[in-house]
C-alpha cells in the first residue's frame, strides 16, 4: 500500500472542506449529503456511487472529494476512484501524481497495493493513471467490472468521480456497473431541459439515479436551503 501526505496547499486546490474545517457549516452539509444518500433507499446495498455533473466547473469533483472523505470519517473503508480518464482531477487535490493507478491496475493488471494509495486510516484513492487512447471502451470492458466486483470485497464504500454528461458518454456505461448515480447541477447553469435529457439518458442506460446535489447555491437564498452548495469544481 502507497501511504500520501495530504497537503492542505497542492499546486491545485481543491476545497475539502470536511477535512480542513470538519465543524463548518459547508462541512455539515456534506454529512447531511451523506445521510439523504443512505435514507434514499432503505432496502438497497449502496456500496459503490457513482458521482457526474451536467457540465463541467459545476462542482463535481469537490462534491466527489468531500463525500468520499465523510464517509471515512464515518469509520467506513472508503475508496475513490478517479474514472474521469480524459481530465482526472484527483491527484491534484491530494497533491500526488497521476501514475500508476486505474490504467495500471486494469490494463497492466499490476496489484492493487501498489497503486491504490492511503490518505487515512479509512480513505484511500485510486487515480486514474496513464491516458488510455479509447477510453468509453475501456470503461465497457468486462476487465473494469471484474475489478469493481473485487474491490467491492475490501471496500465499505466505493466513490467514482466521471466526466460530465454532456461532454461524453462515460458517466452513462458506468452507471451500469454502480449501485446509484448522484448527478451534480450548478444553480443558475444547468438548464431544466438538460437535466430532463441528463436523466434520461441514465434512465435508458439502466442507472439507478440517487438524485441530484445543487451547488454554488448563496447560503442566504431560503428557496434552496435544502440542498448543498460548493464553492468550486
Amino acid at each position: 500500500m502507497l501511504f500520501a501526505n495530504y497537503k492542505k496547499n497542492g499546486p491545485d486546490l481543491y476545497n475539502i472542506i470536511t477535512r480542513e474545517q470538519p465543524q463548518s457549516v459547508a462541512a455539515e452539509q456534506y454529512r447531511k449529503l451523506r445521510t439523504s444518500i443512505e435514507y434514499s433507499t432503505f432496502n438497497d446495498d449502496l456500496q459503490v456511487i457513482n458521482i457526474t455533473s451536467a457540465f463541467g466547473g459545476e462542482g463535481k469533483t469537490v462534491t466527489v472529494l468531500n463525500l468520499a472523505t465523510v464517509y471515512a470519517q464515518s469509520g467506513l473503508k472508503t475508496l475513490l476512484i478517479d474514472m474521469d480518464l480524459r481530465k482526472p482531477k484527483i491527484h491534484r487535490a491530494f497533491d500526488l501524481p497521476n501514475k500508476d493507478g486505474l490504467k495500471e491496475l486494469v490494463v497492466d493488471e499490476k496489484k492493487p497495493e501498489d497503486c491504490i494509495q492511503s490518505i487515512d486510516e479509512h480513505l484511500d484513492v485510486l487515480m486514474a493513471g496513464e491516458k488510455l487512447p479509447f477510453p468509453a471502451e475501456f470503461l465497457m470492458s468486462q476487465k473494469l467490472s471484474d475489478m469493481i466486483k473485487t474491490l467491492r470485497k475490501t471496500y465499505d464504500k466505493i466513490i467514482i468521480d466521471t466526466p460530465p454528461m454532456t461532454a461524453v458518454t462515460d458517466a452513462s456505461i458506468i452507471g451500469r456497473i454502480v449501485d446509484g448515480v448522484l448527478i451534480v447541477f450548478q444553480s443558475g447553469v444547468t438548464k431544466t431541459d438538460g437535466a430532463k435529457e441528463i436523466v434520461s439518458t441514465l434512465n435508458d442506460n439502466g442507472a439507478n439515479i440517487l438524485g441530484g446535489v445543487l451547488t454554488r447555491v448563496s447560503p442566504k437564498d431560503n428557496r434552496y436551503m435544502n440542498y448543498y452548495y460548493a464553492d468550486q469544481d
